[in-house]
Formats: structure tokens, sequence, C-alpha cells
């Protein structure tokens, strides 16, 4: 019986040593993160000027300030009168040099029967093939200039991608305008582009959360999804901060240009004394926090703040990112 409760007595303190082991958890501190709001506007993702190619008189215009760009993708037109003319007569031209290509055809059949014959002189057979390249020659040259025509009379409507908003309008009918004027302005309304100058750390900071950004508009209170547009290569000399541009492609009709928008990122704090542990790694006595290093040194700790049930903020002089405290089980 002695031995017995001897062997039982040893398993019992192996069956209760397993958890006091177990119990030595160890804990990172991590920095603090904080939420930085970054305010912007939404503007057009895209805008072009709406430029004359010809000079000629405004005969319509197809949309006003605010209004979109019609199906057809014309924004107005211009007096095409002397262009029809000018095509209808290069239509004349041509099919009278192939009249002239059809005679003179079947001339040369003819006279080359007959020289066959030897019944007529080679010379008017020469001529006559003469003859019969130049009528395709100006038939080829006529056509190329009724396609010339035929492309101008397209620029005579000053078109935009359909869809797009006017934003600016300097134009009237009736009124003459010139070749390379610029007559108004469009902008891609359908998409919304949220230009901000970031820091490397917020730069950082959206990166890492790039497929889930999200930008509040507090006018109308509402969140709507964001993606990386465009990131600029450069930095402002002066700022020392980096362009970037946030693209906003569904949203709801109560959002439009001009608007405020916020943007939260998450950043650590690596400039300050302020981290994050586990509460469980956190000793309270006599209203002091403590923790308990690694190596066995005990740091009296400040604490800040329960960013949650399982973590909180602490601050100390003594504390570096990564340093390791044991867990306490509570």
């Amino acid at each position: 019986m002695t031995v017995l409760r001897f062997f039982g007595i040893a398993l019992l303190c192996v069956f209760y040593s397993v958890p006091l082991v177990a119990a030595q958890e160890w804990v990172t501190a991590e920095p603090a993160v904080r939420g930085i709001k970054i305010t912007g506007f939404t503007r057009a993702q895209a805008k072009m000027p709406l430029i004359s190619e010809v000079s000629g008189k405004v005969v319509k215009v197809y949309a006003d300030v605010g209004e979109p760009i019609p199906p057809s993708g014309i924004f107005a037109c211009l007096d095409d009168v002397f262009v029809n003319i000018d095509i209808q007569s290069a239509q004349n031209a041509i099919s009278r040099h192939y009249g002239d290509i059809k005679y003179f055809k079947k001339e040369v059949e003819r006279h080359k029967k007959l020289v066959k014959k030897q019944t007529s002189a080679v010379t008017v057979l020469d001529n006559l093939e003469r003859k019969l390249n130049e009528a395709r020659h100006l038939a080829a040259i006529e056509s190329l200039r009724k396609k010339r025509l035929q492309e101008l009379k397209k620029r005579h409507c000053i078109k935009a991608p359909s869809g797009w908003l006017v934003t600016k309008r300097d134009i009237e009918p009736g009124q003459w305008v010139n070749e390379g004027q610029v007559l108004g302005e469009a902008g891609n309304y359908q998409q919304l582009s949220i230009p901000l100058t970031l820091s490397l750390p917020e730069l950082q900071a959206l990166k890492a959360g790039a497929t889930s950004l999200k930008l509040f508009f507090p006018d109308v209170g509402v969140t709507v999804p964001a993606k990386i547009d465009h990131i600029s290569p450069a930095f402002d000399e002066k700022t020392r901060k980096i362009r970037v541009d946030l693209l906003v492609e569904k949203f709801p009709p109560t959002i439009q240009g001009g608007m405020r928008c916020e943007l939260t990122l998450n950043i650590a704090d690596q400039k300050t004394q302020v981290f994050t542990v586990p509460k469980q790694a956190i000793e309270e006595r006599f209203e002091e926090y403590w923790l308990q290093r690694k190596d066995g040194k005990r740091i009296r700790v400040k604490l800040l703040t329960s960013l949650n049930n399982e973590r909180v903020e602490i601050s100390s002089p003594e504390i570096r990112v990564g340093d390791q405290f044991k867990r306490l089980k509570k």
C-alpha cells in the first residue's frame, strides 16, 4: 500500500504540473494603433475640353450645363452646308470619271482587236490606254477628296463621351466659332475621384487596407466603398507627401461632385511610448499596474484605456515594440 500511495502522489504531481507550465505563456507588446481621419472632396473622374476642329456657325447645342451628353455623343454641331456641296461636287466628278473609264475601256478592247487585224495604228491604242489610266487616276483623286470631305463633315459636330455631364458651355446657336476654340467642358461624374496627399505611413496604411476601403460622407451620412485609382511616383517637396487618387464607382444619387468625404486610416503609433498588450498580462497591486518581462524584470506601466475585452493600452518609457511579457492566468 505504501508503494501504491507513493506512485499515486507522483502521478498527481505530474498531472497538476502541466497547467503550471502552460500558464507561463508570453505575449508581445504591439504599437498602439491610431485612427486618423483624412478629408477629401469628390470631383469628376476625368474631364475634357470641348474643342472645335473646324470654323463655322453653331447650328444647335444638344446639352446645357449640368445635363448629360446624349446617347449620340454629340455636344453641338456647326453649319455644314458648304461641306455637303463639296461632297456632292466630288461625287459628280467621280461619276464622270467612271463614265470615261467605261468608255475608254471599251475603246481599248476594240482597238486591240483592230491592231491584231492590222486595221488600226498602235499609236491610237497607246493613246487610248493613256487616257484610260488618266481617267482611273482622276477618279481615285476625287474618291480621296470625297473621303476627306466626309471626315471634315463629321468634325462639324463636337463630340464627348455619352453620359458625361457638361460643366461649362461657352457657345450659343448662331455664334461663329474658330478652329481650335474651346466651346465648353465635360466631366465623367458617373465615377468620382478623390485626390489626397498622404505621408509615407499613411500611404502604407492605405495599401494595407486597400481591399476594404470605405469613405464616409458626413453631409448625407452615407458610407461607400472605394479603391485606389492612381499613386503618384513623385512627392511634394514642401510637404513631403504623395498624391493618391481614390475612385468611387458605385454611389447613391445623393452623392455628387464637390462633396466632403472622410477616410479613416489605422496607423501604428511609432513615435510615442504607447503600446497594447492583453489584459491577462497586467498585474494590479495597490492601484498600480505592472508587467513582468521575459527576463524577469517587473516594469511599472500606466494604464491608459481598454480597447476591448482582451487588450488594453499602456504607456512606459522602458518598453519597446516586440518586448515579451508573462501572461497571467486570472
